[in-house]
């Protein structure tokens, strides 16, 4: 944890003391938000703003909560995955009750779940645009499924298991909410790291004329480049293809 890190969530821990929050609650929030700002890879000011606004945040926040009762409102989460791992995830999710309200401008998933009366959802993803996509969500429609968001080739559709199993769709004791934001594969991360450092190593040796003497040997280099990448791009929609549904 570096210095700015530190002094950081000592302060909010301190703010959120003096505005009333028990010591234990204070130190578990700050614990929580440290640990998503680490996964998010921003520094924590930068993530939440500045501590004495998070401070009255959460404490308008808990004190709402206080005369509500301590289980009125919902929780809400925010995750993102890749595309081969996103339909289980989604799927896993839905059955602790997290209802995808929307994608978010960078893709993520924008999810609540009632605190009171939490539902099981069921989702699915198809691949489709244009007229197709808007004939898919009008016969989908008619099963009770409803798009809540699309993303490149991707339409993503949601429906309460309660239109299928009834009473039987209500979870009594939901797991607590993931502390995880982030799923994406290590080899994915490789990958993009890898061709971000070919690309950038291609450009520094353009730029100094060591290997590449003349433009056709440049070019050759970026055609590589481009069809590495385009091989990569068709792996992973066939990859993805297959686990749509």
């Amino acid at each position: 944890m570096t210095g700015k890190t530190t002094a950081y969530t000592e302060r909010l821990s301190a703010l959120l003391r003096e505005r009333g929050m028990a010591p234990a609650r204070a130190e578990e929030l700050v614990a929580e938000l440290t640990a998503y700002a680490a996964e998010a890879g921003s520094p924590l000011e930068e993530e939440f703003g500045p501590a004495g606004e998070l401070a009255d945040q959460l404490t308008r926040r808990a004190g709402a909560d206080a005369v509500d009762g301590p289980g009125a409102g919902p929780d809400t989460w925010v995750w993102t995955a890749d595309a081969l791992q996103e339909v289980e995830l989604l799927a896993r999710f839905g059955g602790q009750g997290w209802e995808a309200e929307r994608l978010d401008r960078l893709g993520r998933f924008v999810c609540r779940r009632d605190r009171q009366t939490p539902l099981r959802w069921s989702y699915r993803r198809e691949t489709t645009g244009g007229r197709h996509r808007e004939q898919l969500t009008a016969r989908l429609a008619t099963e009770g499924w409803e798009l809540f968001g699309t993303w490149g080739p991707f339409a993503y559709f949601k429906r309460p298991e309660a239109a299928v199993t009834g009473p039987a769709a209500q979870l009594s004791a939901p797991p607590a909410p993931p502390r995880r934001r982030v799923y994406f594969a290590p080899w994915i991360l490789v990958t993009l790291a890898a061709a971000v450092a070919v690309a950038v190593a291609t450009v520094l040796l353009a730029g100094s004329g060591a290997g590449l003497t003349d433009g056709a040997s440049l070019a050759g280099a970026l055609v590589g480049l481009t069809a590495g990448g385009l091989l990569g791009a068709w792996a992973w929609r066939s990859a993805a293809r297959r686990h749509t549904g």
